[in-house]
């Protein structure tokens, strides 16, 4: 597939508003969406693309883990609660 860049522009576009709107599932799509045209079109993207989208999925990927952090923690805070007989 011939790297669009109006597409990819797009795609990161879509990503920011799902981020904005947590829709973190659906995120994680378009981000596995964007890697892999970043990846596959590395060599034919000028510097300053590649960079704003590779640094956009980094980004994307080091929120996602904070995100999940929180979820487990508040699970097992939860958990704990559950568990409280007073």
């Amino acid at each position: 597939m011939a790297y669009n860049k109006k597409a990819l522009e797009t795609k990161i576009q879509t990503l920011g508003q799902l981020m904005e709107t947590h829709k973190y599932d659906e995120a994680w799509t378009i981000a596995g969406e964007i890697n892999s045209i970043v990846k596959t079109n590395k060599d034919t993207m000028t510097g300053s693309e590649y960079e704003i989208a590779h640094d956009i999925t980094q980004n994307f990927y080091a929120i996602n883990r904070q995100v999940q952090s929180v979820n487990k923690r508040a699970f097992a805070m939860g958990k704990k609660a559950q568990a409280v007989q007073l």
